[in-house]
């Protein structure tokens, strides 16, 4: 022990009155703790906005935008908004393409990002059934350096996140205010009860026109039944004539009775043309209302059209069978097949609202108003042909019955003379049947084409009441009601992510602390056995010292300048730094302890090979610096540093300053203690045991080194 301690106290003695001796073990236990300092201070908070906002990236939008519902979209110049207020990384808005490339290329950017001309079209592409991705080019420089584009990486990611919640936005945003018009329609009243009641009003009007197709049935089946007796009688006419004045005057009857039902035919058909022309009205009066409805509302519906839609194709049936039986008269064909036209063309025109109820409002408005104006002309033409009908058809058939009449009479007063040839008579009386006949079937189908028509109007009716009283619905329009800007921010973004951190460390440099702290104390103890040399010559006064006692002689002036290394390296972290640490007191005690095991191994390692043991020093620095998890996860690194990791001995210093720099975790710091105390352990057997037998090899190879004439 003595001998130990006289080694030590004569190493002191030649140092400490030494001036370059002195000056150079300052440097030394200086040295490492700059190593240190600006590693981390250049590390400190590099993923800050503070430092990737002067990372410049060029954005440059030629999206020509498109329309959705009538609502026009550009999605690219969203973005260029959204990430103007950005501040996490240095956006460019350069006006040209060729612009931004050239930057990138010439490195004044790290990158650019270019958004396509049909950006927003093929973004809503979908809606046409044809998908196109929409397509964002990224220009990206990998040569300026190989960090950056780690951080500007980002920028995709960012602009990206901000094209799909700026779509899904909108879109939300616009059909919930299309949707809310289902909601409110006129202060109070809902869309639904609006078209409710229009239904109502019409089932009542179907009602009614049913009684009086009833009643027309059983008039013109009573006039049919008339017209066919008096057939029956033709023929037996010549036997007849004989009788005399009492047949004819029979006839006479008949032919009044037959001109009566004629009449009430002939009220029938005008009563069905104005029944179509109110009919028209209350269409007309449906659209009107659907009109003032959207007034102040963004987007269209056209639920209030159904009862419309539902009633046009029964409305063109009756039309058809109302005038089957005046077809016959000339002139009456034509009028008749242009009204029938505009029927078809409002029913086109409705079915074109339904299908382009999302085109807009306006859109909407103008298609109702064109079927306003075909609505009016439609009923002006029905006002035209029942003009024709009773000024022109009626007079004409009542002309025909008249005629009968002056038959009758005429063949009352030559009767006696007369052989009885009544084909002329015969010939009106087939017409005037077929002409009943064809309007009893014009009325039957008039008459089942309005039940139909009823009954689907009572089941629309059932449907609605059903589906307003379904919870579901309610729930529906409570959702509506919602405010359209709030529901597309949160269906743009449904998801709150809450980060709680564990173990949570103020920035990046502190985070680093540990590893360039631990790499500062590993150089500093490579740096003495390159400066100090670890074999001790005689001297007076110590004399036939044994190897253990130079080695533990010599160790402690490396032992105490590596301490004295820490100590610089840790106040440094702490004070002038200002690294996050939880518990200052076993940060520096961790350092110490990996101080202590860095320099017996370093020190062993040149005590047993010289030379060769500092390579191998450098080469396990090395090593530890590129696997040992200092920077990188262990698990990101190849299979070879996964399996070697556990036994490099920065990971037990950098882990135990993790403790004292995050938060402790059970007896974590401990356990990294004990392996330090491990690896000082194995120093020793290397210094002590393995150093024995390359003693002799050691002194050959110096012996070698020395005949070259220019090595140490």
């Amino acid at each position: 022990m003595k001998n130990i301690i006289k080694i030590f106290c004569a190493d002191f003695r030649r140092l400490s009155t030494n001036v370059v001796a002195v000056v150079v073990i300052m440097g030394l236990s200086v040295i490492p703790s700059l190593y240190a300092w600006f590693n981390i201070l250049s590390n400190w908070d590099p993923y800050a906005q503070e430092a990737t906002s002067n990372l410049k990236i060029a954005v440059v939008s030629q999206d020509e935008g498109t329309e959705v519902a009538g609502i026009s979209m550009n999605i690219g110049d969203n973005v260029l908004s959204g990430l103007k207020e950005n501040k996490t990384i240095g956006w460019v808005f350069p006006d040209t393409l060729e612009e931004a490339t050239d930057g990138v290329y010439s490195g004044e950017y790290y990158a650019a990002l270019v958004i396509s001309k049909d950006f927003s079209k093929d973004m809503v592409s979908f809606m046409s059934g044809d998908v196109t991705h929409p397509k964002i080019t990224y220009y990206e420089n990998e040569k300026k350096n190989a960090i950056a584009p780690k951080i500007t990486s980002k920028a995709k990611t960012a602009v990206q996140e901000q094209v799909n919640s700026t779509f899904v936005s909108t879109i939300a945003e616009s059909l919930m205010k299309v949707s809310n018009v289902l909601v409110d329609t006129d202060g109070n009243v809902s869309l639904v009860d609006a078209v409710t009641g229009r239904l109502d009003e019409l089932d009542g009007d179907l009602q009614n026109y049913i009684n009086i197709m009833n009643s027309f049935i059983s008039v013109t089946g009573s006039a049919s039944s008339l017209i066919d007796t008096t057939q029956v009688m033709i023929p037996d006419l010549n036997d007849l004539v004989g009788n005399g004045q009492n047949t004819v005057n029979a006839m006479q009857g008949a032919v009044t009775s037959g001109t009566a039902s004629a009449d009430t035919v002939s009220d029938m058909v005008s009563y069905s043309l104005d029944m179509i022309g109110t009919t028209l009205d209350q269409v007309s009066s449906m659209i009107q209302n659907d009109l003032s409805n959207l007034e102040g509302k963004e987007g269209s519906v056209t639920n209030g059209l159904a009862g419309a839609q539902a009633i046009m194709p029964y409305l063109k049936q009756m039309f058809g069978s109302t005038t089957s039986s005046i077809v016959v008269y000339d002139g009456v064909d034509a009028q008749v097949i242009e009204i029938q036209t505009q029927l078809d063309q409002i029913s086109t025109d409705l079915e074109a609202v339904s299908t382009n109820a999302g085109a807009g409002s306006d859109a909407v408005k103008a298609l109702e108003q064109q079927i306003l104006g075909e609505i009016s002309t439609c009923k002006t033409k029905i006002n035209a042909l029942g003009d024709t009908y009773t000024y022109s058809i009626k007079p004409q058939l009542r002309s025909t019955i008249n005629s009968m009449q002056g038959s009758l009479n005429s063949a009352q007063a030559i009767l006696s003379g007369v052989d009885g040839d009544l084909s002329g008579v015969t010939d009106v009386l087939e017409e005037y049947g077929d002409t009943l006949s064809s309007g009893m079937e014009g009325l039957v189908s008039s008459r089942d084409m309005a039940v139909d028509m009823k009954e689907k109007l009572d089941q629309i009716r059932t449907d609605i009441t059903t589906l307003t009283g379904d919870e579901q619905y309610k729930e529906l329009l409570d959702v509506l009601k919602t405010d359209p800007e709030l529901l597309g921010s949160f269906i743009s973004s449904p998801v709150a992510l809450d980060t709680e951190a564990v173990y949570e460390i103020a920035n990046y440099g502190s985070s680093m602390s540990p590893f360039y702290t631990i790499l500062a104390i590993w150089v500093g103890a490579l740096i003495l056995v390159a400066i100090i040399h670890v074999k001790v010559h005689p001297e007076p006064g110590i004399m036939e010292t044994k190897p253990y006692q130079q080695f533990f002689g010599r160790y402690i002036t490396f032992f105490l300048i590596g301490q004295v290394q820490t100590l610089i390296a840790v106040l440094g972290d702490l004070f002038y730094i200002k690294i996050q640490c939880h518990n200052p007191f076993l940060f520096w005690f961790a350092c110490a302890m990996s101080s202590f095991a860095f320099t017996m191994l370093i020190y062993s390692l040149t005590v047993a090979f010289e030379t060769v043991g500092e390579a191998v020093a450098v080469v396990i620095m090395v090593i530890q610096v590129a696997g040992a998890g200092g920077t990188f996860p262990i698990e990101t690194l190849p299979k070879i540093y996964q399996a070697i990791y556990r036994f490099l001995p920065f990971s037990f210093g950098m882990n135990a300053l993790r403790e004292t720099i995050g938060g402790m975790y059970a007896m974590t710091y401990w356990k990294c203690i004990l392996k330090l105390c491990i690896v000082v352990c194995v120093g020793l057997f290397i210094g002590l045991v393995v150093a024995v037998p390359f003693r002799k090899l050691n002194r050959m190879i110096d012996k070698s080194k020395e005949k070259s004439g220019i090595m140490l």
